[in-house]
C-alpha cells in the first residue's frame, strides 16, 4: 500500500530525517580491521560510541586486488575494479605516479552526482580524487620523489586558497605534520575536515586516515605501533565528530566509518616472473595476488598456450612452495570483478606476497606499502618480513570495517557482511541521488527508514 508522503511525514515525523539539509561525513581509516572495533581489546570510545548508537558490520570485504586506490573508487562508483578502470593504486609499469585524478575512472562517480544535482562536497586525503568538480577539496597526492609527503604537492592540486584558510584556523601544514610516517598526518586531516565542516557544511565529505595502514605495512598485524595508529585514528574521528555537534547539524547527519581491506602479516616474497623470463608474458604483483599480462602485440590465440605455460612451471615448484598459492582463470577473476585484461592470476596464501622483479633491486619507496616489491636478496623465493594485503578480499583477514551512526541509520544493529560497492548506494539514497551502480546494492538492515523509503516511493 502507498502512503502519501506528506500524510506519513505527519503520522510519523521522527522517521523522516532528511526534510532539512543532510550532511554525510564518509571516513576511511586505511587498514581498518573489524576487531579493532569489536574485541574490545583496542581502547577506541569513538568507534565504540558510534557502534553502539547506529549499525556496524562483523566484515566489510574489499575488491580484488584488495588494494587501496580500487577500494576507494569502488565506494564512490559501486563499481568493481573491472568497471571503474581502477585495477590497482598506480597504472601498470609506473615508476611512481598514481591513480590520483578521477578522469581515470571510466564509470560515473557520486562527486558527479552530487555536482550535478547541486549539492556540494568536499575530499580531505581521499584517494583518486584529484578534480576541481569537488567544492572543496584537499586531495592526496605527492611528489614521487617524497611519497610520505602530503600537503607540498596537494597545494597546486586543492581548491584555490583552501590549504590557506585551514592553516589559518589549525596552524601551519608541512612535511613533516603531514607525512604518512607520522601520526600528525590523521589528526590534521581531521582537523581540516573539522574546519570544513564548519565553515562550509558541505553534504557530502569523504576524509582519508592513512596511518593504520602504514603501521601495518612496516610492523604487521599486531606491533604496539598498530595500536597507538588506530587509537590515534580513534581520536582524529573525536575532532570530527566534535565539530558535527558544535555546528549544530547533528540530527541531519549521517557519520560511515570504513575500512578498505585488511592485513597479513607476511614472511615470504615470491618473484614468479624470474620462471617465465622467455616467455611473452609478465606478471604484476599486488600484494597478496599477481596478474599475468600478455606483452603488447601477443594475439589473443596466443593466451591459452601461455597460460599453459606458465601454469605448468608453476606446478612444478617444490610442493611446500606451490601450496602457498593458487592459480585464478579468467573465468573466476571475471566472476570477481577483477582486470579483464589480465590472462590469469596467483592468489597466495596469507603470509606470501608477490614482487614483479626477475633479479634482486635496490629498495627503492614508490608510495605506501611498495617496498615489499624489490628486494636485494637472491632467489625465486627470499625472506620477509611486515604486512600487507591485495589478497583474495574472501579470506577473513583481508575483511575491513564498517560503522555507520547518525540521521537515517538503524541504532543498534549488526549485519553479518558487506562489500565496499555497496557503499556508493547507501550514500545515494541517504542523500536522495539517483545513482546507479554496477556492482553496488543497498544492504537491509542499515537504514531506519528503508521500508519507509519504499513504500513512499
Amino acid at each position: 500500500m502507498k502512503i502519501n508522503a506528506l500524510v506519513f511525514s505527519l503520522l510519523f515525523p521522527a522517521l523522516l530525517w532528511g526534510q532539512g539539509k543532510k550532511q554525510i561525513v564518509l571516513i576511511s581509516i586505511d587498514g581498518l580491521r573489524p576487531e579493532f572495533y569489536q574485541d574490545g581489546s583496542y581502547p577506541v570510545p569513538n568507534l565504540q560510541k558510534l557502534m553502539k548508537e547506529g549499525t556496524c558490520a562483523k566484515h566489510m570485504k574489499s575488491v580484488f586486488p584488495s588494494y587501496t586506490y580500487p577500494s576507494h573508487v569502488a565506494m564512490l562508483t559501486g563499481a568493481m575494479p573491472a568497471r571503474s578502470g581502477i585495477y590497482y593504486n598506480a597504472p601498470i609499469g609506473s615508476s611512481g605516479v598514481w591513480h590520483w585524478f578521477t578522469r581515470d575512472i571510466k564509470v560515473p562517480t557520486l562527486w558527479q552526482a552530487l555536482k550535478k544535482t547541486g549539492l556540494t562536497s568536499s575530499a580531505i586525503e581521499w584517494p583518486v580524487s584529484v578534480d576541481d568538480i569537488i567544492t572543496w577539496n584537499i586531495p592526496e597526492i605527492w611528489d614521487v620523489a617524497h611519497p610520505s609527503d602530503r600537503i607540498t604537492v596537494t597545494r597546486k592540486y586543492a581548491t584555490k586558497g583552501l590549504v590557506e584558510k585551514a592553516e589559518q584556523a589549525i596552524g601551519k601544514l608541512d612535511s613533516v605534520n603531514m607525512s604518512e610516517e607520522n601520526l600528525s598526518l590523521d589528526l590534521n586531516s581531521a582537523k581540516i575536515a573539522a574546519y570544513i565542516f564548519k565553515t562550509y557544511k558541505p553534504n557530502f565529505m569523504a576524509l582519508h586516515f592513512a596511518c593504520v595502514d602504514g603501521a601495518q605495512h612496516e610492523h604487521g598485524r599486531d606491533h604496539e605501533k598498530v595500536a597507538a595508529a588506530i587509537i590515534n585514528a580513534d581520536k582524529a574521528i573525536g575532532t570530527v565528530l566534535d565539530a558535527i555537534e558544535s555546528s549544530g547539524l547533528k540530527e541531519n547527519t549521517t557519520v560511515l566509518v570504513v575500512g578498505d581491506h585488511g592485513m597479513s602479516d607476511i614472511h615470504t616474497v615470491f618473484r614468479p616472473n624470474m620462471l617465465i623470463k622467455d616467455l611473452p608474458a609478465k606478471f604484476v604483483a599486488a600484494g597478496g595476488s599477481a596478474f599475468l599480462y600478455a606483452k603488447k602485440g601477443v594475439p589473443n590465440t596466443e593466451f591459452a598456450g601461455i597460460v599453459q605455460s606458465v601454469s605448468k612451471q608453476l606446478d612444478a615448484l617444490p610442493a611446500e612452495r606451490r601450496k602457498l598459492f593458487r592459480i585464478m582463470d579468467r573465468k573466476e577473476l571475471d566472476k570477481m570483478g577483477a582486470d579483464s585484461s589480465a590472462v590469469m592470476a596467483l592468489a597466495a596464501v596469507p603470509g606470501l606476497v608477490f614482487s614483479g622483479a626477475v633479479q634482486p633491486a635496490k629498495i627503492v619507496n614508490l608510495g605506501p606499502g611498495t617496498q615489499v616489491q624489490q628486494n636485494p636478496l637472491e632467489g625465486l623465493f627470499v625472506p620477509t618480513t611486515g604486512g600487507h594485503h591485495g589478497y583474495d578480499p574472501n579470506s577473513p583477514e583481508m575483511y575491513t570495517g564498517f560503522i555507520a551512526a547518525g540521521a537515517g541509520i538503524a541504532k543498534g544493529n549488526v549485519v553479518e557482511g558487506l562489500c565496499v560497492t555497496d557503499i556508493a548506494p547507501l550514500i545515494a539514497e541517504l542523500l536522495g541521488l539517483e545513482f546507479k551502480t554496477p556492482d553496488g546494492k543497498l544492504v537491509p538492515g542499515i537504514l531506519n527508514n528503508s521500508i519507509i523509503n519504499q513504500t513512499i516511493k
